[in-house]
């Protein structure tokens, strides 16, 4: 083999190795990617244990942080094993607040029949403890305690009609807070209203919500967030089962 074959494979050589060099590199990035959390956001990362639900035909997963909301459903494969994970991912800043390491949220996975209608569920209330990371929330898993519905819950309640949630929020040491965000939740339905200074806000829930009518038994949730109420916590949650069939129901979110 003379010098000139032996330069003309050495290069050949070369540029093999820094190609292969180039596509895992590029694998290597996009894999990192695919894991970190884009600059200014956090997830709540919620992982729900399926091995007690009975053939759920769908899951809808909600989450609420930082005065923020979000809904996603789980179909298909996604319930054949014995757990699922949903993530979701929120701005670590917005209007209202900027979310601190001790704020608090929530998220609840609803199991649905095959006609779209609620048979169980399960919640939990949790701290935020990475505001610029994630944050898991096991759903569906563990005993019931007082931030976690542990396994998922049965309702049997009679209906109750078009129900109104009275938000009571004391706000005796933050007496000029403007822009405070009010978040409800029940059933898998949100409403939320931004107030200056109001103690008492109700929400009006008049429509059936899509996952079934709401029973006495049912998990309502109250968030507010602002600024303002810093310290300790820019968003508070509270929750509570409804405990009647009537028109009020009142929650002290703070």
């Amino acid at each position: 083999m003379n010098k000139f074959q032996i330069h003309n494979e050495t290069m050949i050589l070369l540029a093999l190795a820094m190609a292969g060099f180039l596509i895992l590199s590029l694998f290597v990035f996009a894999s990192s990617t695919h894991r970190v959390i884009a600059a200014g956001k956090f997830t709540i990362d919620a992982r729900i244990n399926l091995k007690k639900l009975d053939n759920a035909q769908k899951l809808k997963v909600i989450a609420s942080a930082n005065g923020d909301t979000q809904v996603k459903n789980v179909t298909g494969n996604d319930l054949n094993s014995k757990s699922t994970s949903v993530s979701f991912e929120f701005n670590e800043k917005n209007d209202i607040v900027s979310v601190g390491d001790r704020d608090e949220y929530f998220a609840c996975a609803y199991a649905l029949n095959g006609t779209n209608q609620m048979e169980s569920y399960s919640c939990v209330e949790g701290n935020i403890e990475n505001t610029n990371g994630k944050n898991i929330a096991n759903i569906g898993s563990g005993k019931r305690l007082t931030l976690s519905t542990g396994s998922f819950q049965t309702v049997d309640g009679p209906e109750i009609m078009n129900p109104t949630i009275r938000v009571w929020i004391p706000l005796s040491d933050r007496k000029d807070v403007n822009d405070l965000k009010v978040v409800t939740m029940i059933k898998g339905e949100f409403e939320s209203k931004t107030i200056n200074n109001t103690i008492i806000v109700p929400f009006e829930f008049d429509k059936t919500p899509e996952i079934g009518a709401i029973q006495k038994g049912d998990l309502i949730f109250a968030c507010v967030s602002a600024d303002e109420l810093n310290p300790p916590e820019g968003t508070e949650c509270e929750h509570r089962e409804t405990s009647h069939t009537g028109h009020i129901h009142n929650l002290v979110a703070r």
